[in-house]
């Protein structure tokens, strides 16, 4: 059995576990690869800015419980795997029709994400817009199954995707102009990358969208109503923006 199988059965052995013990309702999901702050891994230990929402979740409502897989995986993957009904939720995402498709969507947005474009030290450029991120010609990277990709070609700009980490290698060896991510997610790499004296953040703030928590349309329907109080609960007593806080964000 590979070993992307054996975190799930591992994982779905946890849910039985947890459900029989504390709660009727233990939700699957996973760590999105290469989304740091909102996920990161060190040692098997899944942390970040999504497992703490989920914590406050828990102890907004005692009978919903949440099961990480150790091991990350890309946007598609977890896509893919709420369809088949081997994940529950999808944390922190943006809204886009294969989305809505397999899942329905918390209303209450997590937080908003301000998209940023990240390039090299010296190549100045006043980019404000897409029109001006088009005419400057040059190879755009963004994470692999980013939402904002197809808006990025829909304004005929030229898009690679990959990892995080990746592009912004790339844009020091000069074989992309820039990564086109969010602001959190461009502000922990640049760092955890070492490139501070090499890379920074264009002044422009290109978009500005909610994250929203999906959950799978195969999940039991009385799960989703207990989210939504759960959320606009946190939303309302400062628990969303006090963790957003303290990943650097500015609610």
């Amino acid at each position: 059995m590979s070993t992307y199988w054996n975190h799930l059965l591992s994982v779905a052995l946890l849910a039985t576990s947890l459900g029989a013990e504390c709660a009727p309702w233990v939700l699957r999901t996973a760590a999105q690869e290469g989304s740091a702050p909102k996920f990161s891994q060190s040692n098997g230990v899944v942390a970040g800015h999504c497992p703490d929402i989920l914590h406050a979740i828990e102890l907004a409502d005692k009978d919903l419980r949440f099961a990480i897989a150790p091991m990350s995986m890309p946007i598609r993957r977890i896509e893919k795997d709420i369809r088949a009904g081997h994940l529950d939720i999808i944390c922190a995402l943006l809204d886009s029709p294969i989305r809505n498709e397999i899942a329905q969507r918390v209303s209450t947005p997590i937080y908003m994400v301000r998209e940023r474009l990240v390039g090299l030290r010296g190549d100045d450029q006043n980019i404000t817009g897409f029109e001006d991120l088009a005419r400057t010609g040059g190879l755009v990277a963004t994470q692999a199954g980013a939402s904002y990709t197809e808006k990025l070609r829909g304004y005929q700009v030229k898009v690679d995707e990959t990892s995080s980490s990746v592009a912004l290698q790339n844009i020091v060896r000069k074989r992309v102009r820039y990564f086109y991510t969010n602001e959190l997610t461009a502000v922990y790499y640049i760092k955890a990358e070492g490139l501070e004296d090499k890379l920074y953040l264009l002044p422009a703030t290109m978009g500005q969208t909610p994250s929203y928590l999906w959950v799978g349309k195969q999940v039991a329907p009385e799960v989703l109503p207990r989210l939504e109080v759960a959320l606009a609960k946190l939303k309302k007593d400062g628990t969303l923006d006090r963790i957003y806080r303290s990943y650097g964000g500015t609610p």
